[in-house]
């Protein structure tokens, strides 16, 4: 009867690893779905951004022109361009950023995975000691009744 425990053993402690690695592979789903995420909602902030430049600098252009400067050459021109380029400048900060941690965060569920895969075998491994222990029972169980006889 004790071949029958071992062999339940080994079967329950792959189930307990199989339950580990689906959890590890819904993490790893959520990873991918949370860096997705991540670089869309910095696109829409991007997209934020753009209209308050805009707003900045046509305010900057009618603060130009109330003074009594042509906003379109010289110095409100420079101030212009200069705004603008940061703007982009920024406006790549914010992309290149977002692709950073949508990576840290996309390697997270790499290792999930991996994760996952390592329980998958180690499961494999538990049920199979729990066979090798299974026969190893019925074959001491056998042995020690042929000794008996």
């Amino acid at each position: 009867m004790g071949f029958l425990f071992e062999y339940q053993a080994g079967q329950q402690e792959q189930a307990a690893y199989n339950f580990n690695a689906d959890i590890n592979e819904r993490n790893a789903k959520a990873a991918d779905q949370e860096a997705a995420q991540l670089v869309f909602t910095e696109e829409q902030n991007i997209v934020q951004f753009r209209e308050d430049f805009s707003d900045l600098q046509d305010s900057t252009n009618q603060a130009f022109r109330y003074n009594g400067w042509i906003a379109e050459e010289g110095t409100p021109l420079k101030v212009a361009l200069a705004n603008a380029q940061e703007a982009d400048a920024e406006i790549e900060t914010r992309r290149y950023n977002a692709a950073v941690g949508a990576q840290t965060i996309s390697e997270q569920g790499v290792e999930s995975r991996l994760q996952g895969q390592l329980n998958r075998m180690y499961g494999k491994a538990a049920s199979t000691r729990g066979k090798a222990r299974a026969v190893q029972s019925l074959i001491s169980t056998g042995t020690a009744v042929a000794k008996a006889s």
